[in-house]
C-alpha cells in the first residue's frame, strides 16, 4: 500500500540532496539563507491551507507529528527556491525575468496537478492549481526580496 507514493517521496529527497551538490561553494551562505527563508514562509503558509482543510496531504513523513509534507515544505521547495534565486536572470529584460517567474510557477503546478490526479501525496479539497501558481509564484517574490534586500542587492521590489 502507497507503494508508489513512498517511491516518489523518497525519489524527490534524493534528487533534491543530489541538485544541491551543484550549488557552487562561493554561494553557500546565500543558499543557506534562502533555504531557511523558504522554510518560514513554507511552514506557515503549508500550516495554514492544512488547517483550513483546503488540501490534504494523505500521504507523507512523520503524519503523527505535522499534517503538511515534511519533503515538499521543508525540503523540495525550498532548494528549488535556491535555484530560483542565484540563477535568475537579474540583468535582462523585464519580459526575461517574468518569463523565468512562469516557467518556475508553473513546472512546480504542473507537477503537482500530476501527484494530484494519479497519487495520494496530495488531495485538493476546495483548493485549485492556480493558487498553487500563485503562491508559488508570490513565495519566490518574497524570498527573492528579502534576499535582495539582506545582501544590499539594488532594485529591491523590481521583478
Amino acid at each position: 500500500m502507497f507503494y508508489l507514493e513512498k517511491i516518489i517521496l523518497i525519489t524527490a529527497g534524493i534528487a533534491s540532496c543530489i541538485s544541491i551538490l551543484f550549488i557552487p561553494r562561493s554561494k553557500a551562505a546565500k543558499a543557506s539563507f534562502i533555504f531557511l527563508l523558504t522554510q518560514f514562509f513554507s511552514w506557515i503558509l503549508g500550516l495554514i491551507v492544512v488547517e483550513l482543510s483546503l488540501l490534504d496531504y494523505p500521504v507523507r513523513e512523520f503524519s503523527k507529528a505535522n499534517a503538511t509534507s515534511f519533503m515538499f515544505e521543508y525540503f523540495v521547495l525550498p532548494v528549488l527556491t535556491i535555484f530560483f534565486i542565484l540563477y535568475f536572470p537579474y540583468n535582462k529584460a523585464l519580459r526575461t525575468r517574468i518569463a523565468y517567474y512562469i516557467a518556475f510557477s508553473t513546472a512546480f503546478t504542473a507537477v503537482e496537478l500530476l501527484l494530484e490526479k494519479y497519487t495520494l501525496i496530495i488531495e485538493y479539497h476546495s483548493w485549485k492549481w492556480y493558487w498553487t501558481w500563485i503562491s508559488m509564484s508570490l513565495l519566490f517574490y518574497a524570498v527573492k526580496t528579502i534576499y535582495k534586500w539582506f545582501y544590499k542587492i539594488k532594485g529591491i521590489f523590481s521583478i
